[in-house]
């Protein structure tokens, strides 16, 4: 039965480090999946503009005479790159940057179907190109850091007295619609979505709608679900303690203090003052829950100027010889030095 039971355990623990090691693996495959999306796109704009000398418009042709841009395509690339190419391993040939006809470093910055951006009208307005595209011209590696900001848009229109409304350049993102995430469930999770802190700065952007004044307004008026009665009588204390800043988004210190000096804790009943001085126990047990007296007490003396030794006594004798053993303790021995508190 032992060399069973050894087996089963062996067992056990083989099939639970095959399971962390597929977990692992996992993790390493969806992490490594996630580094794939962001890897940057080997394209140099440096090389076309700064070595070569070509301009925006050999490539992008038409970009200042159309309503879209025109992106590159492999036909039009291969009237330098034949001759370039002709040399190179297929690899590191030009027809590795396309899919099909569609330039592939392309969906690093190519903006949502959903933004309304007139390109010709921006084009005609003497900017160049790199009024909007600064980091492109130097650029040798094709990233997602390329693609033109909402706040680079929202400056250069407050700049010009440009509209700065949502329908100016969204067709779906509207003040008066809420965002797709504001569902159900959305009311009790907004909060921890705002603090989350995304990488991706436009993820989540409350400022677009909401002002401080609104949010404070509202938190105010209505309180969060977690504040029930068992909350008000025992939860809040605990969670006040690991995230205070929190409390404070509704709470001022001076709330808390005029609360808690005009209402006892609920454990201040019964037998806990005198005669029977149940506090005592708070700090004179062996395993005590450490409690802040002075938050309340502020004028109580300290317990720490406790009874002198008398005449005789030194201190390398044994207190508890005599003191608890038959001598009463004015206290309960919490098996700590008496000479802390006796001197």
């Amino acid at each position: 039965m032992a060399l069973l039971n050894r087996w089963t355990t062996l067992g056990k623990r083989a099939r639970f480090a095959s399971l962390t090691a597929l977990l692992g693996l996992a993790g390493c495959a969806i992490i490594g999946s996630l580094q794939s999306d962001v890897k940057p796109f080997s394209f140099s704009h440096k090389l076309h503009i700064e070595d070569q000398g070509l301009g925006c418009t050999d490539c992008h042709l038409k970009s200042d005479t159309d309503e879209r841009p025109t992106i590159p395509n492999a036909k039009q690339c291969a009237l330098c790159h034949n001759d370039i190419d002709a040399q190179k391993p297929p690899e590191k040939q030009i027809a590795q940057l396309f899919e099909g006809n569609e330039f592939k470093a392309h969906d690093y910055s190519r903006q949502s179907e959903e933004i309304v951006f007139p390109h010709l009208k921006h084009a005609t307005l003497d900017l160049e190109c790199t009024a909007c595209h600064a980091a492109v011209a130097t650029s040798e590696m094709v990233t997602p850091e390329l693609k033109i900001g909402m706040d680079t848009c929202v400056a250069c229109h407050q700049q010009k007295n440009a509209p700065t409304e949502c329908s100016t350049c969204h067709s779906k993102i509207r003040e008066d619609v809420p965002p797709p995430n504001h569902g159900a469930t959305w009311q009790r999770e907004h909060g921890r979505v705002m603090r989350a802190n995304s990488n991706d700065v436009r993820a989540e952007r409350c400022d677009t709608c909401h002002s401080e004044s609104s949010c404070t307004a509202c938190h105010k008026s209505e309180p969060p679900q977690s504040h029930n009665g068992f909350w008000r009588r025992r939860g809040h204390g605990l969670s006040a303690s690991m995230d205070r800043k929190s409390c404070s988004a509704c709470h001022e210190p001076e709330s808390c203090e005029a609360c808690h000096s005009a209402t006892k804790p609920i454990n201040h009943a019964g037998s806990w003052g005198d005669p029977l001085d149940r506090h005592c126990l708070t700090c004179h047990e062996p395993l005590r829950f450490e409690e802040n007296c002075q938050t309340c007490h502020k004028d109580t003396p300290s317990h720490a100027l406790a009874a002198p030794m008398p005449d005789g006594h030194i201190p390398g004798m044994n207190c508890r010889q005599c003191h608890g053993n038959g001598q009463p303790l004015p206290h309960v021995d919490n098996g700590s030095n008496c000479l802390e508190c006796h001197h």
